[in-house]
């Protein structure tokens, strides 16, 4: 190899700079190469192309110009040799820059290679656990009566505007209601025999709705404190595509509502350049928790089991029926079981609670 005293650091965002120098003695033995490529290329007045002599070619092209090429090849056809011995594995196109290039002199150059993300966490049940342990107490009871009503309210509005008995000042009397059971002809309009089918209907919704709530305030609070605890490099690109999925989503969502994507901006005051750099911290955080969940996978040695198969089977068949190609609905659903199955080691879940 041509090239010595190579220093290597390690940058943020998956970022590996080598710098050195190349020796003038090395770039001169590339001299003529690079001076009869020129010859052959260039096009000079009096001259048919390839036919200019060398002297006029390196006149016409410059001699720190054809010195810097001369570099640029000394440096390429030892990279491989410089990636084995600095273990460095490129995972994106280069990044060469050249300190000065002058004619005759030896040359500093900063090569920049974007190498594969990494993650690394140590004692995530332990992490999970005291995560857990710092949250503050629930007032289930509270949590219940609150989502009963809100259920209540939502009921209520949907009964009337179904029954076409919408009036003035509907909203602030179905609010003030919101303690009082529903009577049979509004559950009946919702489709319930009675309004004590209703109640019990609405006991069982409530419970589910509390219960998921909490489950994602353990779950939010285990990745904050996973983030918090890891050691992860992502290269930028990746958090830019993130970026851009979480836009492409909030523009969905946002015509699902019955709102168009620029009236949206206009009346959030962004562009869609604003948009995206809004979403990079949480498309950043998503592609950590990912790569967290993976070094987790790998050190429990997690994988969909036998037992596994119904459950991947119906959760493939609903993205099917939405249109999903079959294999990639498969590795969907698959992702998600082992995914459960580090949420269920990290909260302490049973494991007969499986994914819907």
């Amino acid at each position: 190899m041509d090239i010595k005293n190579i220093k290597k650091e390690s940058k943020p965002h998956s970022e590996v700079v080598l710098s050195g120098e190349v020796s003038k003695e090395s770039i001169a033995s590339q001299w003529e190469s690079v001076a009869h490529n020129a010859m052959k290329e260039v096009e000079l007045p009096g001259f048919r192309k390839g036919k200019a002599p060398k002297e006029r070619v390196i006149e016409a092209y410059g001699k720190n110009a054809l010195w810097r090429e001369a570099t640029e090849k000394v440096i390429n056809s030892s990279l491989e040799d410089i990636f084995k011995e600095h273990e460095v594995a490129p995972i994106m196109p280069l990044g060469l820059s050249l300190q000065n290039a002058q004619y005759d002199e030896p040359v500093s150059f900063e090569i920049v290679a974007v190498v594969a993300p990494t993650c690394t966490i140590k004692n995530y049940t332990d992490v999970a656990k005291k995560a857990l342990a710092d949250l503050p107490a629930i007032d289930g009871a509270k949590e219940h009566a609150d989502a009963k009503k809100a259920f209540r309210i939502q009921a209520r509005g949907i009964s009337k505007m179904q029954k076409g008995d919408v009036q003035e000042g509907d909203s602030k009397k179905i609010s003030e209601e919101a303690d009082t059971p529903m009577t049979d002809d509004e559950a009946k309009v919702l489709g319930f025999e009675s309004g004590e089918v209703f109640e019990h209907f609405l006991e069982e919704e409530a419970k589910n709705a509390v219960r998921n709530r909490e489950d994602q305030k353990r779950r939010s609070a285990i990745a904050e404190a996973l983030l918090k605890e890891a050691e992860c490099s992502v290269p930028r690109l990746f958090i830019e595509e993130e970026a851009k999925a979480l836009v492409d989503a909030t523009k969905r969502d946002v015509v699902s509502k019955g709102l168009e994507w620029s009236d949206y901006l206009k009346q959030s005051g962004k562009d869609e350049t604003a948009v995206l750099m809004e979403l990079k911290p949480v498309a950043e955080k998503r592609v950590q928790l990912d790569l967290i969940f993976s070094e987790i996978v790998r050190a429990e040695k997690i994988a969909p089991t036998e037992d596994d198969k119904k459950q991947e089977d119906d959760i493939a068949h609903r993205m099917a029926k939405e249109g999903v190609e079959h294999e990639r609905a498969h590795s969907f659903a698959r992702e998600q079981i082992v995914r459960e199955k580090v949420w269920k080691l990290l909260i302490g879940k049973k494991e007969e609670e499986a994914v819907s």
